[in-house]
């Protein structure tokens, strides 16, 4: 979770799915959109429903993990126990936080680091790896720490891509090793493409996500999340005041979990 997220927190009551409340909701604001029923401190983000002083409110974080829902944010579909309303809502407020707060990521493309949250969908609270990378990173070198998931070998072709395209995939970069074996000219080799191109074709910011896929005929889904962006002043810090677990000449695994 992050700052921008953090605002939010999950009200459950006696109706059949839990709500979402801004706390930092101004009330004057949250009377005039979607604040139903007695007042209460935050905004619920639908106006379906009503709020009742007994209701109890958590953590988002608290939530996923007591019901065991596979999400780190509010990405995707709405999980089955959080109403779809408040959760649409949710995305487009911190979609316009996200704008509002990158609108000169573009000016800055080439010089910005990042810290890459990668996971395996249906395994994300079991095995995640978090990878810091310099805007001259290859791809081949982020393979190489990606592939301490427990469940990649070199057997079956992976492709990354962006946002949630797998196999359709943009991109089409191999790891230099499998593109010689695909002898496919139409993908691209890992070690010719850096995490600065990457980011010039989809302008990455905090949230955004990238994708690889394992094995093209029974696919495994991974996925990163860009956890933080960090200035060019910045980055030399955080590979200095981390316990590196892995690294190449220019990424770094910084913290990880692991079965």
């Amino acid at each position: 979770m992050n700052e921008a997220t953090d605002r939010f927190v999950i009200e459950a009551g006696s109706g059949t799915v839990a709500h979402i409340i801004d706390m930092d909701a101004d009330q004057s604001e949250a009377e005039s959109r979607f604040s139903i029923g007695p007042r209460s401190s935050g905004e619920r983000m639908c106006s379906r429903g009503h709020r009742y002083p007994g209701d109890q409110r958590v953590s988002f974080a608290d939530f996923v993990a007591h019901h065991d829902i596979d999400k780190d944010g509010f990405e995707g579909e709405a999980p089955d126990e959080i109403c779809s309303y408040c959760w649409s809502n949710t995305r487009d407020a911190l979609e316009e936080h996200q704008d509002q707060a990158g609108d000169d990521i573009s000016e800055r493309i080439g010089t910005v680091g990042y810290r890459l949250r990668w996971k395996q969908k249906g395994r994300a609270r079991d095995e995640w790896y978090d990878i810091v990378v310099r805007p001259e990173t290859t791809m081949a070198e982020r393979d190489g720490l990606v592939c301490r998931f427990r469940t990649l070998d070199d057997f079956h072709l992976r492709m990354y891509g962006l946002e949630d395209e797998y196999l359709d995939s943009s991109l089409n970069v191999l790891p230099d090793h499998q593109y010689e074996q695909a002898g496919d000219r139409s993908y691209t080799r890992a070690s010719e493409m850096t995490i600065e191109d990457v980011a010039e074709r989809a302008g990455l910011r905090e949230g955004d996500r990238l994708s690889m896929v394992y094995d093209f005929g029974e696919p495994s889904h991974y996925y990163c999340i860009v956890k933080g962006v960090y200035e060019p002043s910045e980055i030399d810090d955080v590979f200095e005041d981390s316990d590196v677990i892995a690294s190449t000449d220019t990424a770094a695994i910084v913290r990880e979990k692991r079965p």
